[in-house]
């Protein structure tokens, strides 16, 4: 697959669950098509947004199975893989290609505190032996492990290993510090993980996002994408705030279950059948429910 087809606005595709939290065939490929239809340029499945942490081996692996037939090979599909044990995310490598993803994204073992060298000879393995097109995936503040520019450089020197997705807070530090270092390999692609810096990291030079709200505003950030492409810095702008209204409103939840939040508004368009969760994330607050509604409405969100 060409490597263009890597870059633009990624979806880290929510899971529709049922009570005894399998995964809703019909709603998720509802979900698919729906964004397929906005232009969408990819699709991450399983992912964190779609809360791969608590979902099964054979849940993981149906997801994928789900979105490739829904896909259609229209855009790639990328699944979210990775484990503490080598042998096991070899496992789940296996599983994606089987189930026909395109790419996979794996996690760096996220409880031992290895040193870089031990992470550069885990992802080199990982892409080596898994047969498929490579992400790194660099979120701190989750795995507790950072993958240091000099290591990712290293790195992107194996021809399988084809980007980054970085999440490392608000401070850009990072990330522009990468996209320097990998401005002589611009086939490595550096994309950004929080909806909230979209636009700064463009600016930067980036080359997309895994954008959680482009679940429910698909519209808003294909437009933002176009608009840096037209060096059209005002209407990204618009877009960005708009994004950002969305953001404060259903990802800063007191609760912390955004994935509620999101399934409600897809809920409410028709999409989703249920708001369900995977245990232990717990429904949100009535209040609170209450408060996303009244202001969904006002913002236009359904």
């Amino acid at each position: 697959m060409s490597d263009k087809l890597f870059e633009g606005i990624i979806v880290p595709l929510l899971s529709p669950l049922d009570e005894q939290e399998r995964i809703i065939e019909e709603d998720l490929t509802k979900l698919v098509n729906s964004l397929l239809v906005k232009d969408i340029n990819g699709f991450l499945a399983p992912s964190g947004t779609g809360e791969f942490f608590n979902l099964s081996f054979k849940e993981r692996r149906r997801i994928v199975e789900i979105v490739t037939k829904a896909a259609k090979g229209k855009v790639p599909v990328i699944a979210m893989v990775g484990d503490c044990s080598t042998f096991t995310a070899l496992k789940y490598i296996d599983a994606a290609r089987q189930a026909g993803a395109d790419a996979v994204m794996a996690m760096p073992p996220y409880y031992t505190h290895i040193n870089q060298r031990a992470l550069k000879t885990f992802f080199s393995t990982l892409a080596k032996e898994g047969g498929l097109p490579l992400w790194l995936y660099h979120q701190p503040g989750e795995t507790k492990l950072t993958i240091e520019p000099k290591t990712v450089a290293e790195l992107a020197k194996i021809p399988n290993i084809v980007g980054i997705k970085i999440s490392a807070g608000p401070n850009l530090l990072y990330f522009h510090e990468l996209i320097r270092i990998m401005r002589d390999k611009p086939e490595f692609r550096v994309l950004i993980g929080e909806d909230h810096s979209v636009l700064s990291s463009l600016v930067l030079g980036g080359h997309g996002a895994v954008a959680t709200l482009a679940n429910i505003l698909p519209d808003e950030f294909i437009k933002l994408w176009r608009s840096i492409k037209n060096k059209n810095l005002a209407t990204a702008q618009e877009m960005q705030d708009k994004i950002m209204n969305s953001q404060d409103l259903l990802i800063s939840v007191k609760t912390g279950n955004f994935q509620f939040s999101c399934k409600f508004i897809l809920k409410k368009r028709g999409i989703f059948s249920t708001t369900i969760c995977s245990s232990p994330l717990q429904p949100l607050e009535e209040e609170e429910i209450k408060k996303i509604e009244k202001h969904s409405k006002k913002i236009g969100l359904f």
